[in-house]
């Protein structure tokens, strides 16, 4: 049974948030949840599965459990929720599905670093490339199951300001909070834009030695490889950043930690609708392909 508590009162920053809450993820859960159901829909009309493929049905996954549960900060925003095991769950769930999303982006990342980098070796692994895919995936499903369950104490409702938001007085343990720093950010921040960078570059390069509309294809690749990357960096940085101060702040700063990780949170959440816009589009050329063979 969901515990409210609309009542309480808030000062102006508070009402100010959220206001802005409740336009900002009504407008995300409108646009992630319309584009991730039609992309499922595609997906069940594939004729052909590649590895490609496995890593995007397993980043639609990570999103469209996230846009599931969007109501609950909606909910939330209209009406606030006392801390309790659901909040919990609801922020164990927002976390894991955001970290999931950021380890199956990087596994893209490399993946078509080393397709473009390293083509005989591509060709080599084809017959095992789906096989490593889904391997990769459960792997990384698995690992992010095990740091929420190892570090679930951390989310507990007596370590609960409101239903999104921890006390400040109640810091994470340190370990976890490398974990998500460090194994949840900064290292796959590095790797997307090393990889990005380098089959950018390699595919302009090869440019001057093709012609035609396999020139304007890879013109394409690259823009969308360039997007991804600027996406990826502008939804997570700023959540990073957030926990950072939440972890380093005193009461003094409440106030503005509370705006900031709010704000960020949500710029994280946009990624569910723009990574779902993105396969989307994908998913329109790959069966305008199959239409033409």
């Amino acid at each position: 049974m969901i515990d409210f508590n609309c009542s309480s009162p808030m000062n102006h920053i508070d009402a100010s948030l959220h206001l802005f809450e409740r336009v900002a993820y009504i407008l995300v859960f409108a646009v992630a949840f319309s584009f991730n159901i039609t992309a499922l829909y595609m997906f069940c009309h594939i004729k052909c599965w590649t590895d490609t493929h496995i890593y995007m049905i397993n980043l639609l996954a990570a999103d469209f459990l996230a846009t599931l549960f969007l109501p609950f900060r909606i909910l939330e925003a209209f009406c606030p929720i006392k801390p309790d095991v659901l909040c919990s769950f609801l922020l164990c769930t927002q976390y894991s599905n955001m970290y999931c999303s950021i380890f199956i982006i990087t596994a893209i990342s490399i993946h078509r670093f080393i397709s473009v980098r390293f083509p005989f070796l591509t060709k080599a692994l084809a017959p095992k490339s789906r096989i490593i895919a889904t391997t990769e995936c459960i792997i990384i499903w698995v690992i992010v199951a095990v740091i929420c369950a190892c570090n679930y104490k951390d989310l507990l409702p007596e370590h609960l300001e409101h239903c999104y938001d921890r006390k400040l007085t109640k810091k994470l343990k340190l370990t976890f909070f490398l974990l998500l720093e460090i194994l949840g950010y900064l290292i796959p921040v590095v790797v997307v834009i090393f990889c990005s960078t380098q089959t950018i570059y390699i595919l302009v390069r090869s440019l001057r030695h093709v012609g035609g509309r396999d020139r304007v294809e890879r013109k394409k690749i690259t823009a969308v490889i360039a997007a991804n990357m600027f996406t990826f960096i502008v939804c997570f940085t700023p959540v990073h950043i957030g926990l950072l101060l939440q972890y380093l702040s005193d009461e003094s700063g409440k106030n503005f930690v509370h705006v900031f990780l709010d704000v960020s949170e949500w710029i994280a959440t946009t990624n569910c609708g723009l990574d779902s816009i993105g396969y989307y589009f994908l998913l329109k050329r790959v069966q305008k392909r199959e239409q033409n063979y």
